[in-house]
Formats: C-alpha cells, sequence, structure tokens
C-alpha cells in the first residue's frame, strides 16, 4: 500500500483540539516574523511600542517603531545630521532604542509581575527610544560645563524633554566608602565609575573622588556602543496600544483599588 505522507499529516492535524492548532499555526508565523527580521534586520523583535510621551510630536504614545538592529546599520548623530542633512523623524540624527545602564530587556514574565504590582529586578528595564545627539569620548565634558564622561558613548535626548538624559536624574547623597566592598553581591559594574546597586536598584556614579547615590534614566552616563539594541527607521501610528493596553488597565485598576 503505497503512503500519501501529506494526506497522513493531514489527518493528524485535523484529529488535533482546535486550540491546540491555533496556538501552534500563531507560534510558527511569530516564528517565521521573527526569522525574517533577523535575517533583514538583524534583530529578532524588531517592533517596539511607545510607551511615554518623551518623543512627541515624532513619537507618540502607542506608536509602534520598526527598529533595525545595531549589527546592520550604524548610527548618524544630531550633530552629524545636522552636517550632512540626515533626517529621522522629522530632526536630525538618528532615534536609537538602548539599554539603560546596559540592563538586560524585561521578559515575558518580567511584564506580567509588572501587572501585578511585583517589584522589577534592578538590573531589567525597559529600553529607552530617544534621539542621538552626539558622541562623546571618556574625558570630554558629557554637555559645557558638565563633567567628564567615565567611558565613550552617545549623549541622547527624547525631542520633548526639556534635558538630556544625562542630566535628567537626582543625586541623594554620597556613599559610604567601603559599601561597593561591603556588598560585592549586590553591586553590578556597568561601566568604569558606574554600578547597579541590586537591593535598593539605584546607580552609583564615581564623581570627584566620591561615590555619589542617585537614579535617572541615563544619568551621568553616556550610552555605551554595545548598550544599543538598534536604530528606529519606520512608525506606524498608534497601534501599539494594543500592546499597551494591560499595563494602562493594570495602572487604573491599582489607582481606584488604592484611592488614588
Amino acid at each position: 500500500m503505497t503512503r500519501n505522507p501529506p494526506a497522513e499529516w493531514k489527518k493528524n492535524w485535523d484529529r488535533l483540539p482546535g486550540l491546540v492548532r491555533d496556538i501552534i499555526f500563531v507560534a510558527a508565523v511569530v516564528g517565521c516574523i521573527s526569522l525574517i527580521s533577523q535575517i533583514s534586520l538583524g534583530i529578532w523583535t524588531p517592533m517596539v511600542a511607545v510607551e511615554s510621551g518623551s518623543m512627541v510630536p515624532n513619537l507618540n504614545i502607542g506608536d509602534i517603531v520598526l527598529v533595525q538592529g545595531i549589527a546592520r546599520t550604524s548610527v548618524t548623530t544630531s550633530e552629524e545630521g545636522q552636517a550632512s542633512g540626515h533626517l529621522a523623524f522629522n530632526m536630525p540624527g538618528d532615534v536609537i532604542l538602548y539599554r539603560p545602564y546596559g540592563k538586560e530587556k524585561l521578559g515575558l514574565f518580567d511584564a506580567l509581575a509588572s501587572l501585578l504590582g511585583r517589584t522589577l529586578p534592578a538590573d531589567k528595564a525597559t529600553p529607552i527610544i530617544h534621539r542621538a545627539l552626539k558622541r562623546v569620548n571618556r574625558g570630554e565634558p558629557m554637555w559645557e560645563g558638565g563633567p567628564a564622561a567615565p567611558f565613550a558613548g552617545y549623549i541622547t535626548k527624547g525631542d520633548h524633554n526639556e534635558v538630556i538624559d544625562q542630566r535628567a536624574g537626582e543625586i541623594f547623597g554620597v556613599a559610604n566608602p567601603s559599601y561597593l566592598t561591603d556588598h560585592p553581591g549586590s553591586i553590578l559594574p556597568v561601566g568604569e565609575g558606574r554600578w547597579l546597586d541590586l537591593d535598593s536598584g539605584l546607580t552609583l556614579f564615581a564623581v570627584d573622588n566620591q561615590t555619589l547615590v542617585g537614579t535617572g534614566i541615563s544619568y551621568l552616563t553616556p550610552v555605551r556602543e554595545e548598550w544599543v539594541i538598534g536604530v528606529a527607521r519606520f512608525k506606524v501610528p498608534y497601534i501599539g496600544y494594543l500592546r499597551l493596553l494591560p499595563g494602562m488597565a493594570s495602572n487604573f485598576l491599582k489607582e481606584v483599588l488604592g484611592g488614588g
């Protein structure tokens, strides 16, 4: 008897429950999209939903942004764009997606934990999508009259923000000189003179022979090349609200139940 593999495969497929078939189909589609994205754009997950208004009016909350992986492109800063005429989202210079302080991206379980109101790991964060203004080398001032850069990297800013990311923060005080050595298991180096305190979620900065304790987007810290995930290329307006709705609903319920 001659076997007919396609017919046998279809017969076995039809035996599966409808929900299982749907899950397999969705997984296959997502896998194909991710594979095509990796081949063409150099990144597995190229679509990012804008979550804040820091890039208004050029990128709005709910916009879906298509990102090209940094391995497949290079960054043109605002300084370079002004000289060459290179524009991205209506202004000179590229808009980049980066991991603040080199923190890992939030995973699915982290996102679920956030919806449940649980504290997120201090070494993970939502990537920032801001414009690259200029490059600085180690020892150069991060802004006019500002402190020296501890290492080379990008100075970044949201188009709607008044100050650059490297000035958007707060210093709470000076750490005890022995703090770094007394807490080796909870201190994560992220660059020369910069550490994450995994216990408190704060950042430690070595500035002027002192170790300062503070917080911020990328406060007193240029964005290192290896922290850049990719460059924003296109946007689809407002579709990303579908991705943001669970978090928005969770925040609304917290405010209502908490009386705020």
